[in-house]
């Protein structure tokens, strides 16, 4: 697959996993503060796939993946609503009827909930990738490289370069990496 198509596909998955998770905090935290969700979609424009659940929640994917939404119970003011649409709302289980705390918490889980998965990613990432590497010691060195050819040997210890001490790897990278070649 060409770079710019694979790119962009791995945009729209990233993006999609980040919304799924934002506003599978809002969907969580409203379902715990007692707040009915009548949606919860991936995606704008026409539903690709769409279900409804046993407690009334419409799950919908549809086909623009740049965003997506949690539509809570009540989310409009009741006075702004026509007489029918009020008369169908659940007593207790809209998002005005709850206390200022429990709309608060609804509303900053979602951020709360990529901040959780970007813990999750950076501790992930160290562990399995490992630290960076502080020491200036050789670890191998290549057949035919100019590491080689220069006469430097595994386990060497580079100290200084140009006449300028080394003492961290990252020091040795800043140096080498516009040089290469």
């Amino acid at each position: 697959m060409p770079d710019f198509p694979r790119t962009i596909l791995a945009f729209l998955v990233v993006l999609g996993v980040l919304v799924f998770i934002h506003e599978l905090g809002h969907y969580l935290a409203a379902r715990w503060r007692g707040v009915h969700v009548d949606a919860f979609a991936i995606g704008f424009g026409r539903a690709v796939t769409s279900w409804t659940d046993r407690r009334g929640t419409e799950w919908r994917l549809a086909w623009i993946p740049l965003g997506g939404y949690v539509k809570l119970h009540g989310q409009a003011e009741a006075g702004a609503m026509p007489p029918e649409e009020v008369a169908k709302l659940r007593p207790g289980q809209t998002f005005h009827d709850k206390p200022v705390r429990d709309r608060a918490i609804v509303v900053v889980a979602g951020p709360v909930a990529n901040f959780l998965l970007a813990i999750l990613l950076f501790a992930g990432l160290f562990t399995f990738h490992g630290q960076p590497v502080g020491q200036t010691a050789i670890g191998a060195v290549a057949p035919g490289s100019a590491a080689e050819r220069a006469g430097l040997l595994a386990g060497d210890e580079i100290v200084s370069l140009d006449g300028n001490r080394v003492t961290r790897f990252d020091q040795l990278q800043r140096y080498i990496q516009p040089r290469a070649g």
